[in-house]
């Protein structure tokens, strides 16, 4: 009896040891990833400010404010910014920078 006790202590332990060790892995996977997401969610903010400072700075080319235009709009930002992109691009328009295509907007 007593070493039937003793073979099932070290099978639990054994599985112990591995629950264990497979908690611990996926864990530390866990906070690792985490730490991406977190420098992913800076980088995104990071260049949101970086595109509007461009759009909203008189003193950059129209053409260079219409490029930051059109990568902000592609990333899906969405604010007040957009509607001074779209005054951009009618100022574009209007001084013959670049041309309007109707199927564009």
């Amino acid at each position: 009896m007593i070493d039937k006790l003793e073979k099932y202590k070290k099978i639990v332990t054994i599985i112990s040891f591995f629950i264990g060790g497979f908690c611990g892995v996926f864990l530390t996977m866990h906070n690792y990833l985490n730490t991406f997401d977190d420098t992913l969610a800076t980088i995104e903010t990071t260049q949101q400010m970086a595109l509007k400072s461009v759009i909203w700075n008189e003193e950059i080319p129209l053409g260079e404010r219409a490029s930051a235009c059109d990568t902000y709009l592609s990333a899906g930002y969405n604010s007040l910014t957009k509607k001074e992109c779209e005054t951009i691009i009618e100022n574009g328009v209007r001084e013959g920078i670049f041309s309007y295509v109707e199927s564009e907007r």
